[in-house]
């Protein structure tokens, strides 16, 4: 059927739109079987795109229901940007993905060993996604949403700065290091945090140690007064709207009206939890 969709007849087209009308979320296992056999790029995209439209209903159920439980921990974060790498490919198993954070954590914490002070466990934790893991900042192609969706990330290793700080986050959670998320305009950060000391860090730019005049700088080159609420630690549910938004602007970019209308939808639904 999927071959027949551009057919030069209409009567071919029509009816071929009339059988794919007649599926429902029950055909997507057999479809996402085919898809897998797929050779054909074009084939591909529309067989994602279809098994998309039979599965969204029940992915924005889900996701109103991920909101309901709350969104205040990094725990509760990642389990929400795993949610949202289902409208890149809605069967992908993101247990898979938990499973690499899982085991970049068991990796980075043997470099944490020994008598370290805070500052070397920051440096060794920093240097282990740059030097080890070879995450990087995406340069050339900013907008496309794999930098986005974490899944790709951890796939690809690039990203944009909010995307790399929340792999990081996820990673540090798991082994109790104190980096949280800066929710900066214009450019996300992360925050390392031992009693009264905190350091700013940039990780698209590898994890360099910024400093706060640097980052008032930066700010008031864009036109922005910066503010002390712009370098505090940003609740997770302010870190999942914005990294909604992120995939807004990347698919306006791409004209993909359809999923900007559903991401927008999504993002009305965090802002109704946030105001409840």
């Amino acid at each position: 059927m999927l071959a027949l969709m551009d057919d030069p007849d209409s009567f071919v087209r029509e009816k071929v739109d009339e059988r794919l009308s007649e599926l429902d979320e029950n055909n997507v296992p057999l479809l996402d079987e085919i898809r897998e056999k797929v050779d054909d790029p074009m084939q591909r995209s529309r067989l994602t795109e279809l098994i998309h439209n039979l599965t969204y209903s029940s992915f924005e159920q889900e996701f109103i229901e991920y909101l309901e439980r709350g969104v205040r921990t990094p725990a509760d974060l990642e389990e929400g940007q795993l949610l949202l790498c289902r409208l890149d490919n809605p069967t992908l198993r993101t247990d898979l993905y938990r499973r690499q954070l899982d085991k970049m954590a068991a990796r980075v914490e043997q470099k944490l060993y020994g008598d370290l002070t805070s500052e070397d466990r920051m440096q060794a934790f920093v240097s282990f996604f740059f030097e080890s893991e070879y995450f990087r900042g995406a340069e050339s192609d900013y907008m496309n949403p794999d930098n986005s969706f974490l899944h790709k990330v951890l796939l690809r290793r690039r990203g944009i700065p909010i995307s790399l700080s929340m792999v990081m986050m996820f990673v540090a959670r798991r082994l109790d290091l104190p980096f949280f998320g800066v929710n900066m305009p214009m450019h996300f950060l992360l925050k390392y945090e031992t009693g009264r000391e905190s350091t700013l860090l940039d990780p698209f730019n590898r994890g360099r140690v910024v400093s706060i005049d640097q980052c008032s700088y930066f700010l008031r080159n864009h036109g922005i007064d910066p503010l002390p609420a712009h370098f505090d630690k940003a609740p997770e549910r302010d870190i999942l709207s914005r990294s909604v938004r992120n995939l807004i602007y990347s698919f306006e970019e791409q004209e993909n009206t359809q999923r900007v209308e559903e991401l927008k939808r999504l993002l009305g639904y965090i802002m109704q939890s946030s105001a409840t």
